[in-house]
């Protein structure tokens, strides 16, 4: 199920054994094991609403990207639709630096709080080289 249009650890977390990827902190990411979908960023052109009728949630953001929920069937099929020009599964990221973070305006609190867990949080950051766009849900 290898694409070119998708990126290369989604193609390694599509072609893994679901029992060896949920073993992994990276190659799961971005799949819901209940539903059975994954959620990704995608780059494309023109419009996106014929993934509708294939069962693909779209959320369309700016500059020509979108975050798809896609079920798991619908994934070859979403490489080789025209308008997808490329296809990157989210990534999970880590604090390990305090002094950085507080920098970064991350408030310390935020880690001390077993409340916040961040499930279902989305966060992108697009850099095009020209300009930075940083979106949250």
């Amino acid at each position: 199920m290898d694409s070119q249009k998708n990126e290369n650890l989604l193609n390694l977390a599509l072609n893994t054994p679901a029992v060896q990827r949920e073993q992994s902190l990276e190659l799961n990411v971005g799949y819901d094991t209940e539903e059975k979908t994954w959620e990704v960023i995608v780059k494309y052109h023109g419009s996106l609403q014929e993934l509708a009728a294939r069962r693909i949630v779209v959320e369309e953001l700016i500059a020509g990207y979108a975050i798809l929920t896609v079920p798991e069937s619908e994934m070859a099929v979403l490489a080789q639709t025209e308008q997808i020009e490329y296809v990157e599964k989210p990534k999970r990221l880590f604090f390990s630096d305090i002094a950085g973070n507080t920098a970064a305006c991350f408030a310390p609190g935020s880690m001390l709080s077993r409340q916040l867990t961040g499930k279902g949080v989305l966060v992108a950051v697009i850099d095009s080289g020209e300009r930075v766009i940083i979106m949250s849900s």
